[in-house]
């Protein structure tokens, strides 16, 4: 099972995305890991840190290039591709992705991407935009979601709220997964409705 997060624009939480339900999906008993598509390496980095502080992640995370990413998945693991935001191995995660979940803060600019992005994915492969380090009482946030309701934008109902503690996860194996064990649940509905998957 291949999970792809991908956004055009950077900095709008596609590592922190990707760690979180791989640390989300284990807890729950499933064996996940991350394969780290972004020249910047962060995910790769993270696990790094990590282990330098004696944490075990609990799931592996593997470099990923356009050999790799064209290799086929295994119903019986959970992998969650930090993607890049454009290029070969975008479109080739892309192109092997059983769901491609696109990460977006309320800003206008973030917004714009997060559409451009599901522009450009093939019909075929079903996706969805989910709300981040969002700060729900403002009206920032309140045309956001008025915005994507009226343009029937499909994103999952749990938002990730703007926390500190979310800021200060890098690196480490956190307790708490700040409303990402949520969506985990939410991504499971939906791809069991389509799939075997267990």
């Amino acid at each position: 099972m291949r999970i792809v997060i991908a956004n055009a624009k950077g900095g709008v939480g596609k590592t922190t995305t990707a760690m979180m339900l791989a640390l989300a999906c284990q807890l729950r008993g499933y064996h996940a890991r991350v394969l780290d598509a972004d020249p910047q390496a962060s995910a790769s980095l993270w696990m790094s840190v990590a282990q330098e502080q004696g944490r075990d992640l609990g799931f592996a995370v593997l470099p990923a290039n356009l050999v790799t990413l064209k290799e086929a998945t295994s119903p019986n693991v959970w992998e969650f591709v930090d993607c890049p935001p454009s290029g070969r191995a975008f479109d080739q995660a892309v192109d092997q992705a059983d769901f491609v979940l696109i990460p977006s803060s309320e800003s206008p600019t973030d917004l714009q991407q997060s559409w451009a992005t599901l522009e450009v994915l093939p019909k075929s492969i079903p996706a969805a935009l989910l709300l981040c380090c969002c700060e729900r009482k403002t009206r920032a946030f309140r045309n956001a979601s008025e915005a994507l309701d009226t343009l029937h934008t499909p994103r999952f109902d749990t938002v990730i709220d703007k926390r500190q503690d979310l800021k200060s996860v890098f690196g480490t194996v956190p307790s708490h997964l700040c409303g990402y064990a949520d969506v985990f649940s939410e991504l499971f509905t939906v791809i069991h409705s389509f799939t075997s998957v267990e």
